[in-house]
């Protein structure tokens, strides 16, 4: 999915280039006084497409007690065993789009996705982690932004939204068993943001922002299907992101 998403967010980027060389072409055409159409007027100045890839730190990703990272702090641990979560970056450039509403101010929608591996000591002696396997998010942002348009080549810009993320669990080859499953639930929560986009040539910018994305956590529990006692547990999901990536205004 990840591949997927990175296609898409660069065939997203060419479709640009290509609309804009057509609309560019059309307009060389067009006799002297000639008003530009309806569709050509909602887009010109106002819709910027993108792809951005990112780097994301938990705020909260370890659990210790009195024996530090402990396998049998049942109580303390995030699920079980699992005292540790490590998101894994894959820096796969995701799809932005945002639109201009009036003046420096608009509306933007996003593709996001986070993969997340679980931790818990894989011997007695702890000399390596293993874990039970990896939490997925996938998911959408819409948001609101402000820019701050000035002479230089350099625009600031703010953004807060909201975002819904669909959860699922791929278990490890060595925890996955018949008879036992996880199940996660979905999370959602609002995110705020601050970045500047640099003018590179004919509405081709570089972008570059930090974000926080205030979710709630994913609750998450152990099923048995033989009988067996299940394990309740929960996944916080808060966390920052880092990201920079390519942007074409119309």
């Amino acid at each position: 999915m990840s591949g997927r998403a990175g296609l898409l967010g660069s065939a997203v980027l060419l479709a640009a280039f290509s609309l804009s060389a057509g609309r560019s072409a059309a307009d060389e055409v067009a006799g002297p006084g000639e008003r530009p159409g309806f569709l050509a007027r909602s887009v010109s100045g106002r819709l910027t497409i993108g792809v951005r890839a990112s780097y994301a730190w938990l705020e909260n990703d370890r659990r210790s007690g009195p024996n530090g990272y402990d396998n049998d702090n049942r109580t303390g641990n995030f699920l079980g065993s699992l005292w540790g979560l490590d998101p894994k970056q894959s820096y796969v450039p995701l799809p932005v789009a945002e639109y201009r509403i009036v003046s420096a101010f608009g509306i933007g929608a996003a593709y996001d996705q986070l993969r997340i591996k679980t931790l818990d000591w894989g011997d007695a002696e702890r000399t390596w982690t293993a874990g039970d396997g990896d939490l997925q998010l996938r998911g959408a942002q819409v948001f609101a932004y402000g820019r701050f348009a000035n002479r230089t080549r350099v625009t600031p810009y703010a953004r807060v939204g909201f975002a819904y993320y669909w959860s699922t669990f791929h278990e490890s080859p060595g925890w996955a068993a018949p008879g036992r499953h996880f199940e996660v639930s979905d999370t959602h929560g609002w995110l705020a943001g601050a970045g500047l986009r640099v003018a590179l040539w004919k509405g081709i910018g570089l972008d570059g922002c930090y974000e926080h994305r205030q979710l709630a956590d994913v609750k998450a529990a152990v099923r048995f299907t033989n009988g067996g006692k299940g394990t309740k547990g929960i996944f916080p999901t808060r966390h920052d992101v880092a990201a920079l990536g390519l942007s074409y205004k119309f």
